[in-house]
């Protein structure tokens, strides 16, 4: 492959990967915007899991739940307790100077019985003596609600769908609505998987198909009622920026109009309204908002929440009213979705940046595509914690994996081509241990054109010219293979490079692609190994009818340019350079001062290995004298 081809097939392979990640990014974020329904139901499970791993502690302080359980009914009887006896806790909480109480409980029908309408009466009067709110429920199938709104409502901008519908609902009684000083909604909006999440604000009734009633839900109810605030303002028009306001009180709605349950691990007051009728007033209700609920298993509902644990509905409405009066909140971020796709593309970008250029080193690729892939999920989390802002950071990270899967396995199917590619390319030149090692590295630099110190060996079959009249093509050509064959093992066996067979002779060299210190040693060693393995195989040539053989060598070492060289036809790694040229001048020599191996004067230089000085010669093309030397177990007097 020429320099110039090398720059070529890498840009194409850069735009094969850039095509790839253009088409998933345009498929994912095309699923992203057209499933946003059903990726929401996994969206609001990753900001379940946020809450999970860092609940937000709330402020409970202004807040408390007056109980109606167990103990209160072994006490005073079995639910439904007699309204009058509802209204002596409900003169208990007042008398305790709260800001405003809360009934969570429904009181649609007179109460039956002989008593029913003075027990009324005296609930009646309980609500009216304290800053009382009582909750209303929906029923479809009941009609509007046939009552007038405590409330009023100043309205700034209004659209009826931003706002949950009420298609109708049952009222309280006539005579206890009367005497309550407002009246709030209790609904809530589980989502599919029945977790309840988000709990509306605002409530909006068409009455005539034209014309909207405002009710608020009963927790802003008792926000109001506390600061003793006649009217709320009101913005909603289906933005980021509606909001409600109560008094000293302004609470963000978001596009949807609803508030989201920060779902504490802070345990809601509790006080037993068994303790209240026994002990009369309680310093701990004093100056906070009370919501009075029955918590008893098969009478009331308990709700299940974000952190996967199930909540009594009064707690609910505490909650949402500790975060309206500390002002704590949890929306999403503005443009969440397209933040979202924005830092997936971004990712993307990224992941194909690394890739390409560390499409050489896989593992660096991978360590520095593993924080791109996870930066989505810590943006989310510290987004949460620092800010109350949700964002989804676990869609984008699996797109981001997805992406850099699919870069990973462009990338093993290169690394296999390459893997392909050296083997066919170097299995007859080098050993199978280099070319595996190649191709598990960065090859590409390995075998790139450069000046490296190397030292040259070239072994010869002496006398075979004369031989190969003798014995004609074929046998020729076995005695050859034979040879060329123990060569080669040899050389393998040493981590050696065969540079090129030229007939009856082998070159080859050490020290190159892969560094190895002690090539002068390797390549004295395999080529004594060479001249003994030839000797020794020589029966099987007897054996076959064949002759005898035996070989010489010569060894040099210097800097060569050492590569793959060549043109776009064909490409060979070999080397050139003085030192190769002078390896073949030494071993022309090697027959006329009658050794099997001379070796220069520099890999003399270099290797541990005992020799024997033979003395000066003088080499064609070489301008001073050479001191030549011979392994001294070789040496011939």
């Amino acid at each position: 492959m020429t320099g110039k081809d090398k720059p070529a097939r890498k840009s194409i392979r850069g735009r094969l990967l850039a095509a790839v990640f253009a088409g998933l990014a345009v498929v994912l974020v095309g699923l992203h915007i057209f499933l946003d329904t059903q990726f929401s139901a996994l969206r609001e499970k990753t900001y379940d899991l946020y809450q999970a791993s860092a609940p937000i502690p709330l402020d409970f302080s202004q807040v408390a739940v007056v109980t109606i359980d167990e103990a209160s009914l072994r006490t005073f009887g079995r639910w439904p307790w007699p309204r009058s006896e509802v209204g002596k806790v409900v003169d208990a909480i007042a008398e305790s100077g709260v800001a405003a109480v809360g009934l969570d409980l429904f009181f649609a029908e007179p109460q039956g019985g002989t008593d029913g309408t003075a027990s009324d009466a005296a609930l009646a009067e309980s609500l009216f003596n304290s800053p009382s709110v009582l909750a209303m429920s929906l029923d479809p199938n009941a009609g509007p609600l046939d009552i007038e709104s405590k409330a009023g409502w100043t309205v700034i901008g209004l659209d009826p769908n931003a706002a949950a519908a009420v298609q109708g609902g049952i009222a309280p009684l006539p005579q206890l609505a009367n005497a309550a000083a407002g009246l709030g909604i209790v609904r809530t909006l589980p989502g599919r998987d029945g977790v309840i999440r988000h709990v509306p604000l605002i409530w909006a009734e068409t009455t005539d198909g034209t014309d909207v009633r405002l009710w608020p839900t009963l927790a802003l109810e008792l926000l109001r009622v506390a600061q003793g605030e006649p009217s709320f303002a009101l913005r909603l028009e289906g933005l980021p920026t509606d909001a409600v306001r109560a008094g000293g009180a302004t609470v963000p709605l978001g596009a949807d109009g609803r508030i989201r349950i920060i779902d504490t691990t802070v345990p809601v007051p509790h006080v037993s309204a068994k303790d209240l009728l026994e002990n009369g007033p309680s310093d701990a209700l004093t100056g906070r908002v009370v919501l009075l609920a029955v918590d008893v298993a098969g009478v009331d509902q308990y709700h299940l929440t974000a952190r996967g644990g199930h909540r009594l509905g009064a707690d609910i409405h505490a909650i949402l009213i500790s975060q309206m009066l500390n002002g704590e909140y949890l929306f999403e971020a503005p443009h969440a979705r397209w933040l979202e796709r924005g830092g997936f593309v971004g990712g993307g970008i990224l992941l194909l940046v690394i890739l390409t250029v560390f499409s050489r080193r896989p593992l660096l690729a991978v360590l520095l595509s593993a924080p791109v892939i996870v930066a989505p999920l810590v943006i989310g989390a510290a987004a949460y914690s620092m800010r109350h802002l949700l964002m989804d950071g676990v869609q984008p990270a699996a797109g981001l994996m997805i992406m850099g899967a699919a870069g990973g396995y462009m990338l093993y199917r290169e690394a296999e081509r390459r893997r392909g590619v050296l083997q066919k390319q170097f299995s007859q030149f080098l050993s199978p241990e280099v070319v595996k090692h190649l191709a598990e590295t960065d090859a590409a630099a390995a075998l790139k054109v450069e000046d490296r110190q190397i030292t040259a060996m070239l072994v010869d079959m002496r006398g075979f010219t004369s031989m190969s009249g003798q014995l004609g093509a074929e046998k020729a050509v076995t005695v050859v293979n034979h040879f060329l064959g123990i060569a080669s093992r040899e050389i393998f066996a040493r981590d050696g490079t065969i540079d090129k067979f030229m007939g009856d002779a082998v070159l080859a060299f050490w020290n190159a692609p892969l560094e190895v210190p002690d090539h002068a040693d390797r390549a004295i060693e395999c080529a004594q190994a060479i001249i003994a393995g030839v000797a020794a195989e020589n029966p099987k040539l007897t054996a076959q009818g064949l002759p005898e053989i035996a070989c010489v060598a010569a060894i040099e070492a210097g800097v060569c340019s050492v590569g793959n060289m060549g043109t776009e036809q064909r490409v060979d790694y070999t080397a050139i350079g003085p030192t190769i040229n002078m390896t073949a001048r030494l071993e022309g020599e090697t027959k006329k001062m009658g050794q099997k191996m001379l070796i220069g004067p520099t890999a003399a230089s270099l290797t541990k290995h005992p020799l024997t000085a033979l003395g000066e010669v003088e080499l064609r093309g070489v301008a001073e004298p050479i001191e030549v030397f011979v392994p001294s177990a070789l040496a011939v007097s």
